[in-house]
C-alpha cells in the first residue's frame, strides 16, 4: 500500500485494479448503479458545507474556504462529465450489441421491437418535481380523506396488531407521538398546497424535519405499513391492507417531496453563507 508520500501517488492509480484500468467503463457503471447523481450532488455539498463551517476549520481564512469550495465545484462537474461518458458508453455499447441480432422469426421480430419500459412512479419524481408531487397527491385524495379516514383507521389496525414492530415496549406510544405530528403536518402542507406558498422558504419543513429527521421518519413509516398491512383481524370501518399501502406511498411522496423542498431551501441558504463576501473583502 503505497502512502501519500510514495512517488507514485500523483501520478499513478491506487485504487484501480489492473482489470479496472482496461475497463474503465465498468468502473463508471458500478458507481452509478449504486449512487445516482443527485446522491453524489447532496454528498459532496454536505462535505464541504461542515468543511467550510465546522469547528475545526479557519472562518476567517478565506483563501482557505475559496479552496474548499473550488474543489467542489469541480468534483461535482468531475462527476456530472463521467455521468454523460457513461450514459454515452452504455448508448453506443447497447447499439453494438444489437446490430449482430437477427430475428429467426415474425415474433422474435415483434418481441425485440417492444421496449420494456413503464413510465416513472410517483416517488421516483420527488427529486426532480416535487411541488408537482405533493400537488398531485392532494388532487388524488382530500385532506378530510386523509385526517379523517385514512390515517385513523391505518393507526387503528397498527395499534391493535398484536405481531407488529409495535408490539413490544413502548412502541405504540412513540407512533401515537408521532401521529399526531404527522397529522398536523400534512394538515399543513395541503393548506400551503392550496395556497401556492412553495415559493416563499416555510418554516414548516424546518420545524418539521428538524424533529423528525428524514432517515427515522422512512422506518417509522416503514414499521407503520407492516403494522398495517399484517393485521389478522377483522379490519375497521372497511378498511383493507390495500388502502394502508396506497396510504402509506400517497404520504411517502408527500414526506420526500416536501423533503426535497427543504433541502433546496438549506442548500440555498447557507450558499448565500458560503458566497456572500465578507466585510473585509471590502477593505
Amino acid at each position: 500500500m503505497k502512502t501519500i508520500n510514495h512517488p507514485g501517488w500523483c501520478c499513478e492509480p491506487l485504487r484501480l485494479t489492473p482489470g479496472e484500468t482496461q475497463n474503465l467503463h465498468s468502473v463508471l457503471e458500478d458507481f452509478f448503479q449504486t449512487y445516482t447523481l443527485q446522491d453524489v450532488r447532496e454528498t459532496l455539498w454536505q462535505w464541504v458545507t461542515k468543511a467550510v463551517l465546522s469547528s475545526n476549520s479557519h472562518p476567517n481564512d478565506d483563501h482557505e474556504r475559496n479552496n474548499n469550495l473550488y474543489l467542489y465545484e469541480k468534483l461535482v462537474a468531475l462527476v456530472e462529465a463521467a455521468w454523460i461518458m457513461r450514459q454515452g458508453i452504455g448508448q453506443s455499447t447497447k447499439q453494438e450489441s444489437q446490430k449482430p441480432v437477427k430475428p429467426i422469426n415474425a415474433l422474435a421480430a415483434a418481441v425485440l421491437k417492444i421496449p420494456f419500459t413503464k413510465p416513472p412512479r410517483l416517488i421516483e419524481r420527488t427529486t426532480s418535481a416535487p411541488i408537482e408531487v405533493i400537488k398531485e397527491v392532494f388532487d388524488q385524495l382530500t385532506l378530510c380523506d386523509l385526517t379523517e379516514d385514512l390515517l385513523p383507521n391505518w393507526l387503528q389496525v397498527a395499534l391493535i396488531n398484536t405481531q407488529s414492530p409495535y408490539s413490544n415496549g413502548n412502541g405504540r406510544k412513540v407512533l401515537c407521538e408521532f401521529y399526531e405530528l404527522l397529522i398536523t403536518y400534512v394538515s399543513k402542507l395541503y393548506i400551503m398546497e392550496k395556497s401556492q406558498q412553495f415559493a416563499n422558504p416555510s418554516s414548516l419543513f424546518t420545524d418539521f424535519f428538524q424533529q423528525c429527521p428524514i432517515d427515522y421518519v422512512r422506518r417509522e413509516l416503514a414499521d407503520f405499513l407492516e403494522a398495517g398491512v399484517g393485521y389478522n383481524g377483522a379490519y375497521p370501518n372497511g378498511f383493507t391492507p390495500w388502502q394502508a399501502w396506497m396510504t402509506y406511498n400517497h404520504v411517502l411522496c408527500l414526506i420526500e417531496a416536501s423533503y426535497q423542498l427543504y433541502s433546496n431551501q438549506h442548500m440555498q441558504a447557507v450558499t448565500i453563507r458560503l458566497y456572500s463576501p465578507k466585510k473585509h473583502d471590502f477593505v
